[in-house]
């Protein structure tokens, strides 16, 4: 090989290497905020206020993936961007915000009788005027993941987290009980893109983008960004449709229980998978000529990505039992068995995630579409035949069903695009697993098979030491090669 290209792959693989690194910072910083900040909360608040900010946050993600993130995928997936294609989507996110704002005045009351939500009209009013920041947020991220430009990217999400939590932690100490909940998620989508903006301003480039319409335009990224947005959109809704008929079942307080549940899964997933999709797109919108190539490389990633998540999530679910009591204290025993089937549910579906990245990469939107339907429809009709049987576990089996569904749905679609190039990876992952299931079996034995485990921050810590032991081990029986496949994925990929 050529020293000068030499020189340019050896350059190319160390930035890489800083992106990740940049990423495995921000899903880390992430990961402690949020954590810390429901330490606080969850001593303050009641299981109903969770219950209740759960319905209005469920409504409001409805709401803002229609805003937002279809036209983030659909400028970065695009090969030519111009000007005129950020002023029309900054255009058509204004007007949906503006709708997003109508519905809440119009819908809010009624779901708030329907629903049985005293004050839910008014916190979805509130929640649906921080959406103004969404379409900023969406495009500056997504002219940002076409320049590559990840630890600016990585930096701006944790900072933004870090001052959402805090400004959270004090708003529930202040009193403003579901508020602080509200701020907790939201409040990052409006500190996103002012931070972008500094950045900008940092480096010597322009801040404000006319919010104009181009039909023509429009026209280019409606193809993609109307399949992106159903898709999203079901996504979104499955749950907030879990969380109405969580509520409509059970009352608001299981559903604070489902919520705090959630707690505990969902910084973790959305760490890894928004981190690893900016960066496993950036890999595979190139590849976007050789679906063979692509399917195959998305598996690669899946692996990869799974041979950190898949022990991360049994971990979290072996762990449950200390984990939970020493983050939220006393009072939400039902969230234990509910985290546990979550874990194991995101632990199952997260790594195959990336086939979907692949199929966003290749410009078909209408397969994550596809998993999204099935998905929900397999949620509801789950959800409705165990309240029928054993009501008590519908919730978590209901979300484990969900997640499942999704995965079967991405084998055919890989058969579809790359004749079944899929096999490996799943191979792959089936040894991660049994490494997985070895280090949680040791962690029952040692800790948990003899009674009640001792709740306290020493135990816990044996526990993750000796999961990390086990697991080590286990994986260099199971998947020798699993240790070396990100490195060998990033060595081995051409521009």
């Amino acid at each position: 090989m050529d020293p000068d290209q030499t020189g340019f792959e050896e350059c190319k693989l160390a930035m890489f290497r800083v992106w990740i690194g940049a990423s495995a910072a921000d899903a880390g910083v992430r990961l402690a905020a949020q954590m810390a900040s429901t330490v606080v909360v969850a001593r303050i608040l009641s299981p109903e206020e969770f219950g209740l900010a759960t319905l209005v946050l469920g409504v409001n993600s409805v709401m803002g993936a229609f805003i937002g993130l279809p036209f983030e995928e659909s400028l970065s997936q695009r090969r030519r961007l111009y000007t005129a294609h950020l002023e029309t989507a900054l255009f058509a996110s204004l007007i949906l915000t503006a709708a997003a704002i109508v519905l809440s005045l119009l819908m809010g009351p009624l779901i708030e009788i329907w629903a049985d939500a005293p004050g839910f009209s008014i916190y979805l009013l509130i929640s649906s005027l921080l959406l103004l920041w969404q379409g900023p947020g969406a495009v500056s991220k997504a002219v940002a993941r076409r320049s590559r430009r990840f630890v600016e990217i990585s930096f701006c999400q944790a900072v933004s987290t870090v001052i959402a939590s805090i400004v959270s932690v004090l708003a529930a100490m202040s009193g403003w009980g579901v508020y602080s909940l509200l701020l907790q998620r939201l409040l990052p989508n409006m500190l996103y893109p002012m931070l972008a903006a500094i950045f900008l301003w940092w480096r010597g480039q322009r801040i404000w983008i006319p919010i104009r319409w181009h039909t023509e335009r429009f026209k280019e990224i409606f193809r993609f960004s109307w399949l992106h947005l159903a898709d999203v959109g079901v996504t979104s809704s499955a749950p907030a449709i879990l969380a109405f008929m969580v509520n409509a079942f059970f009352g608001g307080a299981v559903l604070g229980q489902l919520n705090i549940a959630l707690r505990i899964v969902d910084p973790l997933r959305m760490a890894m998978m928004g981190v690893g999709h900016n960066l496993a797109f950036s890999i595979l919108v190139r590849l976007q000529t050789e679906p063979v190539r692509l399917i195959q490389t998305a598996g690669r990633i899946a692996a990869a990505v799974g041979t950190a998540a898949i022990p991360a999530f049994v971990g979290l679910a072996v762990s449950a039992p200390v984990l939970l009591p020493l983050l939220v204290g006393p009072g939400w025993d039902l969230a234990v068995p509910l985290s546990q089937i979550l874990c194991l549910a995101v632990g199952l579906s997260l790594p195959y995630r990336f086939y979907y990245s692949a199929y966003s990469a290749l410009g078909r939107p209408e397969y994550g579409l596809l998993g999204s339907v099935v998905g929900l429809v397999c949620m509801i009709a789950s959800f409705l035949t165990v309240v029928w049987l054993n009501g008590d576990s519908a919730p978590a089996i209901s979300f484990l069903v969900y997640e499942v569904a999704t995965i079967l749905v991405v084998f055919p679609c890989a058969r579809i695009v790359a004749r079944g190039a899929s096999g490996a990876a799943s191979v792959t992952i089936a040894r991660i697993w049994l490494a997985a299931l070895i280090m949680a079996a040791a962690i029952y034995m040692i800790f948990l098979r003899t009674g009640p485990p001792l709740v306290t921050v020493p135990n816990l810590l044996l526990m993750i030491l000796t999961g990390t032991i086990v697991y080590s081990v286990a994986l260099l029986l199971t998947c020798r090669q699993c240790f070396r496949d990100f490195a060998s994925l990033l060595g081995s990929h051409k521009s």
